[in-house]
């Protein structure tokens, strides 16, 4: 299987031995413009076909159509597999080879680099005024106390109810504690019937780039050296609620690359309690869970039981009681 390769020491391969000085020790070459050109050792080549630019340092033939750097040339033209290519050029360039091994962690967390910085300057959340808070009324929602959450957890979480809209909602703050936005859940139970959305956000998302509840949470996820990961944040308030205050919702089962670039950040342990119907096998799913998993611990909440009901049970690990959640976090699985 082929070594991973740091890309920069790479591309410092490629730049730093000269091409044309290289190739002109085998082939005769002769400039025409900008460029060179000799008979490829590759076929019968009358009239000279292999080319080199100079000033990218690459070559190219109009006959067999072969291209590209330095490395390339040492597999297109001397038989070189590909780590053999590169520890030559290695040598060559006066590159340490200790240096241009990386592993898929050292990768993932340049592009997260990368990705961070393009995150901050692609986008930014309109951040809100409080008093848009004061457009609903504080009162416990029967619904969602018939479902066990507590008062204390849905005041600690501002829930309130939109009563022109029939909606549970609870305000959605940044890890700086700024307002970006307002949630809702229909408090309809024939949504579907309705055609009515079951959650809503009152303004623009943009960038999915935190987490719900983290702001209330993020001293217990510190503190717990561990951060559990719900679907929703009905789930985060029950378990809140249940003692386990650890927990942020991702608001879905995919996570976006700003929100793996967020847990990377955190430096914790990370336990995905995804509802009954998610597979963690699923490509995304998995995705993720690949990628995180090289910078730090990873597990996942499985129910070996069946307690949830699998795919048509479509619970999260908390809808049913404190006894069956505590069981299933005690029996989750470290990712390997």
């Amino acid at each position: 299987m082929r070594t991973k390769y740091d890309d920069e020491l790479l591309q410092k391969i490629n730049d730093n031995v000269d091409l044309l000085e290289y190739v002109s020790q085998d082939i005769d070459m002769t400039r025409r413009g900008e460029d060179y050109f000799g008979r490829c050792p590759k076929h019968i080549d009358k009239t000279p076909s292999f080319s080199i630019t100079p000033s990218k340092n690459c070559y190219y033939c109009f006959s067999c159509g072969r291209s590209g750097r330095f490395i390339g040339y040492l597999m297109d033209y001397e038989g070189l597999s590909f780590d053999e290519a590169v520890q030559k050029g290695a040598q060559l360039a006066s590159v340490d080879m200790s240096k241009i091994c990386a592993s898929n962690t050292v990768q993932f967390l340049k592009r997260v680099k990368k990705l961070k910085s393009k995150q901050i300057r692609s986008y930014s959340h309109k951040v809100l005024e409080s008093s848009v808070l004061d457009n609903y009324k504080k009162e416990y929602p029967q619904l969602w106390l018939d479902e066990g959450i507590t008062k204390e957890a849905m005041d600690k979480f501002g829930v309130m109810v939109d009563t022109w809209g029939n909606r549970i909602v609870y305000p959605v703050y940044d890890l700086a504690g700024r307002l970006i936005n307002i949630k809702g859940r229909t408090m309809y139970q024939n949504y579907q019937d309705l055609d009515i959305p079951k959650y809503i956000n009152y303004y623009k998302v943009g960038v999915m780039d935190y987490f719900q509840g983290l702001n209330y949470t993020l001293p217990d996820v510190k503190k717990q050296n561990e951060i559990i990961l719900f679907e929703s944040v009905k789930s985060v308030m029950k378990a809140w609620g249940w003692g386990y205050r650890n927990c942020a919702s991702a608001e879905k089962h995919t996570l976006t690359e700003e929100q793996v670039m967020l847990l990377v950040k955190l430096k914790v342990n990370i336990v995905f309690a995804w509802d009954s119907d998610v597979d963690y096998q699923e490509k995304n799913v998995r995705s993720n869970i690949d990628k995180l998993k090289r910078v730090t611990n990873v597990y996942t909440i499985n129910d070996r039981h069946n307690y949830l009901g699998g795919f048509e049970g479509k619970n999260a690990p908390v809808d049913l009681t404190k006894e069956i959640w505590e069981e299933l976090y005690s029996e989750k699985r470290k990712v390997i």
